[in-house]
């Protein structure tokens, strides 16, 4: 027998998909003899099954004729016969009859599949309580033509109340494409009064994140948005079109980007030559908008320094966005440079995604280990780099950007074009403006800086006090050849907070094995018996004294600055003055 939900089933699947969309979860609507008549998520693909097997819930819903709240399904008495309840995946089921004549002929269901749905639902249950209910009786009215009218005023009003909650913007639309209503969220993203003005909706084709990829026109304010679209119909309205709706950029930058401690990213530290050179170059390429490509070895900070080129530029403001060109395979690096859309290739998010060209636009995206890119796709990133413009893999929308390309490499890129393997047109579009980095071996006197700020980071995130960087343990980092440059050493100094445990004070017993070898091997090689490396260090601190004292002068106050800089007493730099006669 063929139930009065199944005869309009259209429209039952339209209610569904309205309640998921407010509420970001999944739904189902069951008949009276347990037939799945409407289903959105993983249910969308299963209607007209039977659930009478595992709906114990719905079963228990139909008997007792009210709304049912499980906050603990699998664990609920009632699940104990279903199948499923050892591993079931849901966390809260909300179940409210639909009725007709005082005879229950149906139920939603509202299920959680996440704690954040779960807590979403918990802190209003009331609210969707009583909006569930409402849905029903919509149902219900759409069932019973005759009493659809006299209910849908205050139905609708409890669908508004509601959706005036929702972070999304949600707005109806009318026949004539006139705002009906608009909750505010909407009213935000237009920072206007928005009811009785005209909406246009212009869709791209293009699915982004499981919702359509559109552009939202209200006057003279055009709008980037991903959004559903609903057809409901009301009561001063044949139709309406319920538009739920997020700011593309925002959303996108919210679910894709890794957020970034500005601060740390930025900080370039220490004070050698090198260092001072370096920042002043920074400076000057900063208030360009020329591209730039970093190299220098691995290690040696790249990301840092495109960073801190990003941060004193006019483009501070808009995203900074990097991408790894070794670390992503092949196949997979065009589709996260350029985005690609629903369906676009086999295994792809089946909602689609943006690129990083796409998330950078206005800002700036570093292209790190551009040496490993493969050529074909050298050739796709220099057309964008001439036409300014991207397309989705899987789409033909062309879409303008607007971004400041910083590359690096620790790879030698001239010997690459020589050889082939790397475009000489893309070499010269990336190279407008070459920064070679200095290796930690080139300014060995920003060590013991390095060591201290890398120390007192690690203070905090192990949750110990602060501690010096004991002076013999700096004449061992200073020795050391450090083919890792400054990686290597931020991980010497994190593996000696490991080995240190609860030991009051670091020594150099801490230090990687790796590295005390090495001033073994040191040692042995240039034959200056058991104290060689210990004076080594004493060379290597003495020329740093000597600079930093160069660059402070030898006044009392040049002195206190001196000593601030090495991150030592005033005492102990007089000290270390009078052993190396300094005087």
């Amino acid at each position: 027998m063929i139930s009065v939900l199944s005869n309009i089933q259209d429209d039952i699947c339209n209610y569904a998909d309205a309640i998921s969309g407010i509420t970001g979860t999944d739904v189902e609507i069951i008949d009276e003899s347990l037939m799945r008549i409407a289903g959105t998520g993983k249910y969308r693909h299963m209607l007209n099954q039977n659930v009478a097997k595992n709906g114990y819930i719905y079963r228990h819903v139909l008997r007792v004729q009210e709304t049912v709240l499980i906050k603990n399904p699998g664990e609920n008495t009632l699940c104990q016969h279903c199948e499923k309840h050892l591993y079931c995946s849901e966390m809260l089921d909300l179940n409210a009859p639909i009725f007709l004549n005082n005879r229950v002929i149906g139920v939603i269901g509202i299920i959680c599949s996440t704690e954040e749905q779960r807590q979403t639902l918990l802190n209003q249950i009331d609210k969707f309580i009583t909006f569930i209910e409402q849905v029903a009786v919509m149902i219900s009215s759409k069932v019973f033509e005759c009493l659809e009218r006299l209910r849908a005023q205050e139905t609708l009003g409890a669908f508004r109340r509601l959706i005036d909650a929702m972070d999304r913007g949600v707005v109806a639309i009318d026949g004539n494409n006139l705002i009906w209503h608009a909750n505010l969220s909407a009213a935000r993203l237009f920072n206007r009064e928005v009811i009785g003005l005209p909406l246009t909706i212009e869709t791209t084709g293009d699915i982004l994140y499981g919702d359509e990829e559109a552009w939202l026109t209200l006057e003279d304010q055009k709008r980037h948005v991903l959004c559903k679209q609903i057809s409901l119909s009301s009561l001063e309205n044949d139709s309406l079109t319920m538009v739920i709706f997020h700011d593309a950029r925002d959303y996108m930058s919210k679910i894709t980007m890794p957020s970034y401690e500005s601060d740390s990213r930025a900080r370039l530290i220490g004070h050698s030559q090198p260092m001072e050179q370096l920042r002043s170059t920074i400076g000057k390429i900063a208030n360009s908008y020329a591209s730039v490509l970093i190299t220098g070895e691995s290690g040696s900070g790249k990301e840092v320094v495109a960073f801190a080129i990003h941060q004193n530029s006019p483009r501070k403001a808009s995203p900074f966005v990097t991408i790894n060109c070794a670390a992503i395979p092949e196949q997979l690096l065009e589709s996260e440079l350029f985005g690609y859309v629903r369906g676009a290739f086999s295994g792809a998010d089946p909602k689609g995604r943006v690129g990083k060209f796409e998330l950078a636009n206005g800002g700036s995206l570093f292209l790190d280990e551009i040496g490993d890119m493969p050529l074909h796709l050298q050739a796709k990133l220099l057309r964008v780099l001439q036409e300014k413009a991207i397309t989705r893999v899987g789409s033909n929308n062309v879409i303008n950007t607007d971004v400041r390309i910083i590359a690096a490499t620790n790879k030698n890129i001239y010997d690459m074009v020589e050889s082939g393997l790397f475009r000489e047109d893309l070499y010269y579009r990336l190279n407008v403006v070459p920064l070679v980095l200095p290796s930690l071996r080139e300014r060995r006197e920003d060590i013991a800086g390095l060591a201290q700020y890398f120390a007192d980071e690690f203070s905090e995130s192990y949750g110990r006090p602060r501690q010096k960087v004991p002076d013999d343990m700096i004449n061992l980092l200073y020795a050391y050849h450090w083919p890792g440059n400054i990686r290597e050493l931020r991980n010497v100094i994190e593996y000696i907070y490991v080995m240190q445990g609860d030991a009051v004070g670091m020594n150099a017993s801490h230090l990687p094995p790796h590295l005390l070898s090495a001033a073994e091997k040191q040692k042995n090689s240039h034959h200056k018996g058991l104290h060689s490396l210990d004076k080594q260090g004493r060379k290597a601190e003495k020329e740093v004294i000597e600079n930093v004292l160069l660059r402070f002068g030898n006044s009392v106050e040049g002195k206190k600055q001196a000593a601030t800089e090495l991150g030592i007493g005033i005492a102990t730099l007089y000290r270390k003055i009078k052993r190396y006669d300094l005087q």
